[in-house]
């Protein structure tokens, strides 16, 4: 996964798409400014919230000067085709409607806790892609948020431990058993036989 904390992003466009892919951004940390002559009531809020910066007009190609990322999802495919003509080349290039002139794909993505499961079609199909994050949001529920820390701290205590490597990895193979993801009682337990060696 890219690290874009505190990069800044050029978002060319103000619609539903757009503003999905802002949201995207502004999770992961990215400085986010909008290029848009109008935007929906969702990139609204976001803008009425300081969350991102709203430039009110048509797209220039000096707009994406010192943008990491830039995203084109605009309605107009001769817009959507400038921006990635006028970007450079150490800009990293999302033309929602031509995955051919994008040098990345954007995928649907699942987080739970510190767990990411992102889903992509290589820009095929983002459709399928959403469907698919949907099936995976049935199985990966909310439980492994806490599953989740829950292996982080048997992780840290177990390379705590003067212990046997192959008892260790013995250790983190059994825990990831779906009896543990089930039962937190099974985790306290396991947590307690941990503070007794």
């Amino acid at each position: 996964m890219l690290n874009i904390k505190g990069r800044p992003a050029v978002v060319v466009g103000g619609g539903k798409i757009a503003c999905r892919r802002t949201i995207g951004l502004l999770k992961a940390g990215a400085k986010v400014t909008v290029i848009s002559p109008d935007i929906q009531e969702q990139m609204n809020d976001l803008w009425n919230e300081n969350r991102v910066d709203w430039v009110q007009k048509k797209f220039e190609a000096d707009d994406l000067h010192g943008a990491f990322i830039v995203i084109a999802a605009t309605n107009s495919k001769e817009v959507n085709l400038s921006v990635a003509e006028n970007a450079g080349v150490n800009q990293l290039v999302n033309i929602v409607d031509e995955p051919e002139l994008s040098t990345f794909h954007v995928p649907a993505t699942l987080t739970r806790g510190d767990l990411t499961i992102s889903v992509a079609t290589g820009g095929a199909s983002p459709t399928l892609s959403r469907i698919i994050r949907s099936e995976l949001e049935e199985k990966y529920d909310n439980s492994y948020v806490g599953y989740l820390d829950f292996l982080a701290t048997v992780r840290g205590k177990l390379k705590q431990v003067s212990m046997d490597e192959s008892m260790k990895i013995h250790y983190l193979i059994e825990i990831t058993n779906e009896s543990f993801q089930k039962s937190e009682e099974k985790q306290r337990e396991f947590l307690e036989f941990l503070e007794g060696i």
